[in-house]
């Protein structure tokens, strides 16, 4: 089937977060053209990666994320007539209104990374943090993007997701069922070259990934060391540099180009991952392909990635920075070393060349039971 022209459409290239990886690894699997509104100089350099298909950019650059969010949802409305020339669409992220567009007989897949949090499960959250005016256009606002959001994914074909977290999530919200493909990790990326006694993590500073938290145990830590990797457009970035200002053991580091995260990586003893209710997580599975310890938090979908005591050590949902500090002295270099086979082993179930064959399998048999029935 792969004589089918397809393309791939995610909102945004906005920075090198974890499902801009997984659009390249989606591109690397099926030979697909991809369309966006924009790509981001912040963001991953296609051409870089080798892409040699088409690049589609709907619009201009722009940083305000409502404002953002409105001229989105004009540009895939308006913009996307193109989408009809091709024979299978896979929709990532909120691009879903650009469904309206495709061709009656295409196949139109959704790989939903999670149904939109701001209008569902953490609807009160976000609307505790607004003023009593603000509250009115919110709840407006989320009305009214649920009614589209709600109509466009009903005439998707196939919903795929990232984890049995998100699959509940999705059949809890919409009544919809869906297929879990695991996100995969491109292992000939990350080999294990040595050991130089630092701890790692490199989650985007932001309040759900709990860096701050991790910065405050390495704090009570003087003997070990906590490299921080971190975007330049990471919202937590001056809370994080502030904590840790002053504090040798702790190195703040930022990247120009996504490669140099891979040589930390290598170099770590192990990595620590603790956001709060993760969709899945890409950032431990390739610490693991690294055959690199991760130091977790139970709970979502990282459970589903996981085998405690063997390729990570898992906090309680509950815990504490005190229970970081107790988890780093588990983390001794012999402990790690002794976890890289069992790393190693765990990695392989979310391998790229899994990824490939699941994606083929199911959209092979999907296109043609929708084309000859």
């Amino acid at each position: 089937m792969w004589d089918k022209k397809i393309c791939i459409l995610h909102d945004t290239f906005l920075y090198k977060w974890w499902w801009e990886r997984l659009i390249l690894m989606m591109w690397k699997a099926l030979r697909a053209d991809i369309a966006s509104w924009f790509f981001s100089a912040w963001s991953f350099d296609l051409r870089k990666e080798w892409f040699e298909w088409k690049m589609i950019s709907l619009s201009s650059e722009i940083y305000k994320k409502w404002l953002r969010h409105l001229k989105l949802k004009f540009a895939f409305l308006f913009r996307t007539k193109f989408l009809r020339s091709y024979d299978i669409v896979l929709f990532s992220w909120d691009s879903i209104s650009w469904v309206r567009n495709c061709h009656p007989d295409s196949l139109k897949v959704y790989y939903c990374h999670t149904p939109p949090r701001y209008i569902y499960d953490l609807h009160s959250l976000y609307k505790s943090k607004l003023s009593w005016f603000q509250k009115v256009f919110f709840v407006l606002w989320c009305k009214i993007f649920r009614f589209l959001y709600e109509r466009d994914i009903k005439k998707m074909d196939i919903i795929l997701t990232n984890s049995k977290n998100t699959q509940a999530r999705i059949q809890k919200y919409l009544w919809l069922s869906s297929m879990v493909v695991y996100p995969p990790v491109e292992r000939s990326k990350f080999q294990y070259i040595d050991d130089k006694n630092y701890f790692l993590s490199f989650a985007r500073l932001a309040d759900a990934k709990r860096v701050d938290m991790i910065v405050e145990a390495f704090r009570k830590l003087p003997q070990e060391k906590l490299i921080v990797i971190y975007w330049k457009n990471d919202p937590q970035r001056e809370k994080i540099l502030t904590l840790a200002m002053w504090y040798k053991q702790i190195e703040c580091i930022t990247l120009d180009d996504n490669d140099e995260l891979y040589s930390y990586i290598w170099n770590a003893r192990a990595t620590i991952y603790i956001p709060v209710e993760e969709d899945f997580g890409m950032s431990p599975v390739e610490s693991m392909s690294a055959w690199k310890p991760v130091l977790g938090v139970h709970e979502w979908g990282l459970k589903e990635s996981i085998v405690h005591t063997e390729t990570w050590y898992l906090l309680e949902s509950d815990f504490s920075v005190d229970d970081i500090v107790s988890a780093i002295w588990y983390f001794s270099p012999e402990r790690c070393r002794s976890m890289k086979e069992n790393c190693q082993k765990q990695a392989e179930n979310f391998s790229l060349e899994n990824f490939e064959y699941i994606l083929h399998d199911i959209l092979e048999k999907s296109y043609n039971k929708k084309k000859y029935t």
